[in-house]
């Protein structure tokens, strides 16, 4: 998405509306996807591991089918490129599915100490942040004056990532990371139903999962609306200065992130990590009411201040909610003495691939409804740009509060 909406939306010109829906299906195959891959993970026996060999093959699948993504000819009709893009991304889903259920499973297993968990979700966090760090800067190096154009920009940079981060960097766990032995157990037809079924009987994992779809498809919704704000509003359509304000943003996000992970691990350990999440959605809440001050004309790098308010959040998502749902899974594999962690992983991916989904879908009805035009460049409507930070704001807002109150009020406090 980093890619597809500056590229595929703002300099194609592919309508908003359309391009989320082909944006949301491969979450949609992802999710039927999730819970067979995560069976076959769990069930898998090979002399290099049950996860290691879907990681080592899926991470070079996935990096070869990123690089095709951006190869579409630009002389192709609006209609042909998205098709084109439609195609290449469930391609890539596909792969991605068998590269990310067992990389978070073998994430799971490393420990079974649930202190050392969270504290291994804090140490993977700093290279989720060093991701989110290089990603937001790829399209303006895709615009750089060394390259002809920004189509063969794109390729460049869209090769470079597929190559260099995803296939050479996504084959190391495979290479250096070691499974923990287990019983095989007798393979059984699995079915979406028979994750869902987990729900009923822990209360914590169906609130923390709520809090995931309030999050990753509500406030993540609301938050889309910031690169559109930063070059239409902002910067009056200037798609090069809206962009890197974008990666400054991102930048400010991703350092602020890095120092949040040792205050939250040691805010978990000390209060526990559903306060912590508590105390961290009222800080986002906050920070959704201050956006609408931020957001404006003239308001300079003091835009990066959207991040003090709103960075933890998202380093909470990649640290403590991942740690409560592999403590729930232990627990469970525990009590059941079956291995689980594929069932919790392929639940928690469909809650996730879901929510965002559903994000990136309500974001291009939003962005249709409120009368937004990228062939208009500055010269979008007043009303337009009104619903915009009403959404950006007011969604942050809105959404932080209903996750803060499912907390508050529906799981116990002694649940760490």
């Amino acid at each position: 998405m980093v890619l597809a909406i500056p590229f595929y939306q703002m300099t194609l010109g592919i309508d908003p509306f359309l391009l989320s829906i082909v944006l949301i299906l491969p979450f949609l195959l992802a999710s039927l996807l999730n819970p067979w891959v995560g069976h076959l993970s769990d069930q898998y026996h090979s002399r290099f591991g049950r996860r290691r060999p879907f990681i080592f093959v899926s991470a070079w699948i996935c990096g070869l089918l990123y690089g095709l993504v951006w190869m579409v000819p630009e002389h192709w009709s609006a209609h042909s490129q998205l098709a084109y893009f439609a195609l290449t991304s469930l391609l890539l889903y596909c792969g991605y599915v068998f590269l990310n259920v067992p990389m978070t499973c073998l994430s799971f297993e490393i420990s079974r100490d649930p202190q050392n968990r969270l504290a291994l979700m804090g140490f993977t966090t700093y290279f989720v942040k060093l991701g989110t760090l290089l990603y937001q800067w790829l399209f303006p190096l895709a615009q750089l004056a060394l390259f002809s154009s920004v189509f063969f920009g794109i390729k460049v940079v869209g090769w470079g990532v597929g190559i260099g981060v995803i296939a050479l960097l996504g084959m190391l766990p495979a290479i250096f990371c070691q499974e923990q032995a287990f019983v095989r157990q007798p393979s059984s037809r699995i079915r979406l139903r028979d994750s869902v079924e987990l729900l009923k009987h822990n209360k914590t994992l169906s609130i923390i999962l709520l809090v995931c779809v309030l999050q990753l498809g509500g406030s993540a919704f609301s938050a889309s609306m910031d690169y559109y704000l930063l070059v239409y509003y902002v910067h009056g359509g200037d798609l090069i200065l809206g962009s890197i304000d974008k990666g400054w943003l991102s930048t400010a996000y991703t350092l602020l992130g890095m120092f949040a992970i040792p205050l939250l691990l040691r805010w978990s350990t000390r209060a526990g990590k559903i306060k912590v999440l508590r105390g961290v959605l009222l800080l986002t809440a906050l920070g959704g009411l201050v956006k609408w001050f931020l957001f404006v004309p003239g308001i300079g790098l003091w835009i990066v201040f959207d991040a003090l308010l709103c960075t933890l959040i998202w380093s909470a998502m990649s640290t403590v909610i991942p740690a409560i749902i592999a403590d729930t899974s232990d627990q469970h594999s525990q009590r059941t003495g079956q291995h689980s962690e594929g069932r919790f992983v392929a639940l928690f991916t469909l809650v996730a691939n879901l929510s965002a989904g559903l994000a990136i879908l309500l974001a291009g009805l939003s962005l249709n409804l409120s009368g937004f035009d990228a062939d208009l460049g500055s010269h979008q409507s007043s009303d337009s740009l009104t619903i915009m930070r009403l959404i950006l704001a007011g969604g942050t807002f809105t959404f932080s509060i209903l996750a803060w109150a499912l907390i508050r009020y529906q799981i116990d406090e002694n649940n760490k």
